[in-house]
């Protein structure tokens, strides 16, 4: 009974030193990153590229589903108010929009649903930085989620 307990302990120890070695010679499991390329090549990608001031958010599954009033239209042709859909983990690119802020959107999909969907690596960011760049020799490629 004695060898039964100790060879319990032992397994234990072993894999409990097992899972913290996993964890100190493991990095980052998943984060976002995103492909070079600045905004220009990020508008010449996008299906839409907009001013939208985001009215209200709310969570659906693994996505926040953001309602907003489009102003200018740079690309496409949007409803006036769409939706847009971003993941709600930033790990997985997703973007957090705050309500009542003005952003360019720069978006894919078809938007006759009235749904379009962005993500850290689109474009999309506050609208005080000016219109977008459209010239897609545009070298720039950093991917900052926008502040709130």
């Amino acid at each position: 009974m004695a060898r039964l307990r100790f060879l319990a302990h032992a397994a234990a120890v072993a894999t409990v030193a097992a899972g913290l070695l996993t964890a100190v010679f493991t990095g980052t499991a998943s984060a976002c990153q995103c492909l070079p390329g600045g905004e220009g090549y990020k508008y010449h990608k996008a299906d839409h590229v907009f001013v939208g001031l985001v009215i209200s958010e709310r969570r659906e599954g693994e996505k926040y589903i953001y309602t907003t009033k489009v102003g200018k239209e740079y690309k496409g042709d949007v409803p006036r108010r769409v939706e847009i859909a971003s993941h709600y983990q930033g790990t997985a690119c997703g973007i957090q929009l705050v309500p009542g802020r003005k952003y360019v959107v720069f978006a894919h999909g078809d938007s006759s649903d009235r749904r379009v969907e962005t993500n850290q690596c689109s474009g999309t960011r506050l609208a005080s930085g000016g219109p977008p760049t459209t010239s897609p020799t545009d070298a720039t490629t950093t991917c900052a989620t926008p502040a709130p």
